[in-house]
């Protein structure tokens, strides 16, 4: 089946390589309405998707960075087939469940009883430990370590090289800062920075509270 690709910046060429590396035919990139550009690696962009959709021979890959932009998109093509993405230098230990449309870019490694969930997006050098669980349409940046029995659910965004200690839940929608080393929960849609995580404390809030 031949693929389209959703996204044509860095991202979209990254999933690109590693579908020619795994043997996929990739046929077009598809872009928002007016962003169509030049041809990239040969592959031509087009910004309109209605023709795609027509075909029942094409499965899409969504390489959109952004936990919400994804999640957007795959609602509007949630009749499409969306092939799991895993780089041949990933290292992938026994008991792994990865759900569709997700992709795990190399080299990286996880090691056993890993559930990744649809759509979520995994960066090389990510290192996932054993009974961890990542939920769908998030996000691990280049390096981010996740210790044993970690959760990170929906649409958590993990920044570059951020750390998570054992048995941490990472909660839906929450963003963790770059290089930030977590040591305890973080709560849904919060925002963590620095070594070790804490909030971020908006400057209107804290000027009333005091």
């Amino acid at each position: 089946m031949s693929i389209v690709i959703f996204g044509a910046g860095g991202l979209g060429r990254e999933v690109l390589a590693t579908l020619q590396l795994t043997g996929h035919n990739v046929i077009a990139f598809v872009v928002e309405p007016g962003y169509a550009a030049q041809p990239i690696r040969g592959v031509p962009v087009f910004d309109n998707i209605e023709p795609w959709l027509a075909r029942e021979d094409v499965s899409f890959v969504i390489a959109v960075g952004d936990c919400k932009a994804r999640a957007r998109i795959a609602s509007k093509l949630h009749t499409r087939h969306f092939p799991t993405l895993v780089h041949p230098a990933v290292a992938k230990g026994h008991h792994v469940e990865i759900g569709k449309g997700a992709i795990f870019l190399g080299p990286a490694s996880m090691t056993t009883d890993v559930q990744i969930g649809e759509h979520a997006l995994i960066n090389p050098g990510c290192v996932i430990s054993h009974d961890c669980k990542i939920g769908a349409f998030a996000n691990l940046g280049p390096g981010v370590c996740l210790a044993g029995g970690v959760t990170v659910e929906e649409g958590a965004d993990l920044g570059v090289g951020a750390v998570v200690a054992p048995r941490c839940t990472i909660g839906a929608g929450a963003i963790v800062g770059a290089g930030a080393v977590v040591i305890r929960d973080v709560d849904p849609g919060a925002t963590v920075v620095g070594v070790p995580a804490r909030p971020i404390v908006r400057r209107a809030a804290s000027a009333a509270a005091s």
